[in-house]
């Protein structure tokens, strides 16, 4: 049950404020605690960035660990509007020069002309022929008009596409259905079989050719070479290039038709890339060392690790690891050799002009740097990283564990004084209470002896009179 509180109202005393006063005395130990607990929490949130940057520094040394991601090629056209070229991993490095006489080009057929696009046509059964499929499509009195047939083609599964095209004028239509194979090349030529009775036949005689079938013909290097697409993936090893303009289409393949040099060479942008976001994410972990050892201008304060043992062994193992060899045997065997040199504030900077030239001369010397299995940066770093932020036994995983432990047991005591305070302020409120009632007892008794003294003495002056 709830303490009644009299608030001094007998005595005179303002007993809230006192009893406040008297908690507020016995909360120097709670503040204190909370003291050692708010330092504790921005050493815990220190931990916590450097732990994130970290991570993002083995991801990034990790990207370059393997030797896959160093054999990147890319293959560039002397003209991309005669065609353009990429090239993968497995491409040769060097030039070919490609002629174009003829594209690769899907055949079309066309219908007979009609004045309506629903106009009426024949019934019965079309064969269409794609290369050697054959394909039925049923005209009957529910799609007997030109809309109809159509979407009848559409819809055979045949490998071809049909449209309504009116050539004409609004003023004077000529609608026609154009056929077109879905596929280049000679061997998927179409063409139309079957006779539709009782009306018009769109395609009597097999259609009007609008475009015959055609192989690509080209040259590379002066070899002659024939495919069904423009799409060319299989002649020069890791390149494939597509052919967007031909030649004289004459059949032969010579100095008049349209050439374009392919050219391959080492992509060196992704690579260049990694080890930039690589460079950038080690600065970013320094960053943050460096901030805890700067004096702080205003405060006159480092930061709050700037003591920490765990901290200066991240900052020094890391640099060690970078500032080791790499790579095996002579040649490129330091970070320097490539471009990338420490400052005195411990971050890294990158020569963009040397890495460049580097990797133009030895491409494959900046892979083993950061992939050599026993001493590549690329392999040596994420597990340096690890044994700080492993969750078993990570050295900086153990210390934030430490602190979070440090602040429970802080917690813990908090709660308990809080709670001693609290039942402290309980039984003074008793207290004054109690003597609230007690005073209020003896100040009834008080005006009853003044009154009974006066009713005596009134009854004396009575008598004597």
């Amino acid at each position: 049950m709830a303490t009644v509180q009299f608030g001094g109202l007998i005595t005179g005393l303002d007993t809230n404020a006192l009893i406040t006063g008297l908690a507020k005395a016995e909360h120097g130990t709670a503040d204190l605690l909370q003291n050692q607990k708010v330092a504790l929490q921005a050493q815990q949130g220190v931990y916590a960035t450097l732990v994130g940057a970290l991570a993002t520094l083995k991801s990034d040394a990790g990207s370059l660990s393997l030797s896959t991601d160093f054999n990147q090629q890319s293959a560039a056209s002397s003209d991309a509007a005669i065609l353009t070229a990429s090239a993968d991993s497995t491409a040769q490095l060097g030039s070919s020069t490609i002629r174009v006489d003829t594209l690769a080009k899907a055949q079309s057929l066309r219908s007979t002309s009609f004045t309506d696009s629903t106009a009426i046509i024949g019934t019965g059964t079309l064969t269409i022929a794609v290369g050697t499929t054959n394909t039925s499509v049923v005209i009957d009195s529910t799609n007997n008009t030109l809309a109809g047939l159509k979407t009848a083609i559409n819809n055979s599964g045949a490998a071809v596409t049909a449209s309504i095209v009116n050539v004409g004028t609004s003023g004077s239509p000529d609608y026609r259905i154009i056929v077109q194979s879905k596929n280049t090349g000679t061997a998927d030529a179409v063409t139309f079989s079957g006779t539709l009775i009782g009306g018009t036949d769109p395609f009597a005689g097999g259609g009007q050719v609008v475009q015959a079938a055609a192989d690509a013909l080209f040259s590379v290097n002066g070899l002659t070479v024939t495919r069904s697409s423009n799409t060319i993936s299989d002649v020069l090893p890791g390149v494939t290039f597509i052919l967007r303009r031909e030649g004289n289409h004459d059949g032969v393949v010579d100095s008049t038709d349209a050439s374009a040099d392919v050219t391959v060479s080492v992509d060196s942008t992704s690579i260049k890339s990694a080890i930039k976001q690589f460079v950038d994410s080690y600065n970013a972990v320094n960053k943050i060392v460096n901030a805890q050892f700067a004096l702080n201008p205003d405060t006159k304060r480092q930061g709050v690790l700037a003591g920490d043992a765990a901290l200066r062994g991240v900052a020094s193992r890391l640099r060690a690891e970078l500032s080791a060899p790499g790579g095996i045997g002579a040649g490129i065997q330091y970070l320097s050799d490539i471009g990338i040199t420490f400052q005195k504030d411990g971050s890294l900077v990158l020569d963009d002009g040397k890495l460049t030239n580097v990797l133009e001369s030895d491409a494959q010397g900046v892979s083993r740097l950061f992939t050599a299995v026993q001493n590549g940066i690329g392999k040596r770093i994420p597990d340096t990283v690890d044994s700080f932020i492993s969750t078993i036994g990570g050295s900086l995983t153990t210390r934030q564990q430490g602190i979070q432990n440090n602040i429970d047991r802080i917690d813990q005591k908090i709660a308990s004084e809080e709670a001693r305070i609290s039942t402290l302020q309980d039984r003074l409120t008793q207290q004054f209470s109690s003597l609230e009632q007690l005073v209020s007892q003896l100040k009834s008794q008080g005006d009853f002896l003044t009154q009974q003294l006066s009713a005596l003495s009134t009854q004396i002056n009575y008598k004597q009179k």
